[in-house]
Formats: structure tokens, sequence, C-alpha cells
């Protein structure tokens, strides 16, 4: 398998509707077109603790940047917002997610109105 796409809901004026937005986490993990007015949803509907890892692409000095890991407890429903540019990667214009284990966790991307 790899990495997939997750889709992207736009976020209108009025608001979205946070039913059926959700996207089940894949072990490869995911990616999505960067923007900086994207923001991502995290669910776990699952019994047990997860962690979702935003990958932090490139190197200062020679020196890998730290990821940005995102524990969920049981039943967490976190909203993340929109990432600074040094979350994209330079080579495919995306933004990575990972998943320490991918069952019981949810994920989706809104884009913010301009």
């Amino acid at each position: 398998m790899a990495r997939e796409n997750l889709p992207i809901t736009d976020m209108g004026r009025a608001g979205v509707n946070l039913n059926g937005a959700l996207t089940a986490a894949v072990a490869d993990g995911h990616a999505f077109g960067y923007s900086s007015r994207r923001q991502i949803r995290l669910v776990n509907a699952g019994a047990s603790a997860r962690t979702v890892t935003v990958v932090m692409p490139g190197q200062v000095d020679g020196k890998e940047l730290p990821d940005q890991p995102y524990p969920l407890a049981a039943g967490d429903d976190l909203l993340v917002p929109p990432f600074p540019p040094i979350y994209r990667r330079a080579e495919d214009d995306t933004v990575w997610i990972n998943y320490d284990n991918s069952a019981d966790v949810q994920v989706s991307v809104y884009e913010l109105p301009a």
C-alpha cells in the first residue's frame, strides 16, 4: 500500500456539517495538499489511546526537524488549526499524517473560507 490522499471539505461561511466528513486512518498514512487555510480534525472512536503524528519535513543545519505528535485518549475529538508553511513537503506540496495504530482513528481536512 501507499500513503493515501485525503479529501478536502470546504468550510463555507455558513459552516460545515461534521457528520460524514471523516475518513478512516490507514496503515501507510495520509497526505493532503498544503494550504494555510486547511485544518485537520482527529477522532479516536476506540477504547485505547492513539497518537497521530504530522510529519515535519526537512532539516536545519543537517538535523531532522521534530515531528508534531497529537496524543488522542479514547473518545477524543480534536480540531487542529492550520499548519505553518514549514510543514509543507517541498517536493509535492503536501502535509503527511502518520498513525501509531490506524484502528479506530478517523481524520478529515477542512478548508477555511478566505
